[in-house]
């Protein structure tokens, strides 16, 4: 069946209708992305824990956060005085020496498979900015995680930067924590899947 002229003419025109339509709007709305992109320039800004919202789980660095508090008011004045109020919270230290202007320091994670590593390196973090508050003078503290082995599975560096910051208010234990958490290094075990041959 043909059409008439007239009905081509009214499909063409309903067509081209349509196209400058959706152009129209693919221009309002690249319009509003540029818009978007001015309104919210992108985060430079780290750490960014303070502009974190509360969420409902527990974020790693609350976890850091936590046990920073708890030591960072300690008076701790020498790295053997460190080695002893790390002891009380049943932080297994191997060794702790001086290497040049870093203080080098192994323990024992003993509870890796339960708590991993942000437990203790909190602990790290405010028995280190408590040494620094008392006068210690050190470029970082790098630590040396070990399993039950014990071998090394991992490792973690305070700055004394970072510390000194903490100290002098300019820093939070959030973000103080932030930087800490960041330097973690760990190897990552695959799981033992045990199977019944007879399954």
């Amino acid at each position: 069946m043909k059409r008439s002229a007239s009905e081509s003419t009214d499909r063409t025109s309903r067509r081209r209708l349509l196209q400058a339509s959706a152009v129209a709007a693919t221009v309002g709305l690249a319009g509003c992305i540029e818009e978007m992109g001015t309104e919210f320039p992108q985060n430079t800004k780290w750490p960014v824990s303070e502009q974190v919202p509360d969420l409902p789980v527990r974020e790693r660095v609350e976890i850091v956060e936590e046990r920073i508090h708890e030591l960072a008011e300690a008076d701790i004045a020498g790295p053997d005085e460190l080695v002893s109020t790390l002891g009380e919270y049943d932080l297994a230290i191997e060794s702790i020496e001086r290497e040049r202007d870093v203080l080098t320091l192994e323990y024992v994670n003993t509870d890796r498979a339960d708590e991993g590593n942000l437990h203790d390196v909190g602990l790290l973090a405010g028995g280190y900015a408590a040494l620094i508050d008392g006068g210690y003078e050190a470029a970082a503290l790098g630590a040396t995680i070990l399993d039950d082995a014990p071998a090394s599975y991992g490792s973690a560096t305070v700055e004394t930067p970072w510390a000194v910051e903490y100290n002098h208010g300019e820093l939070t234990a959030a973000e103080y924590g932030e930087h800490v958490a960041g330097t973690i290094e760990s190897q990552r075990y695959e799981p033992e899947v045990e199977v019944d041959p007879e399954e």
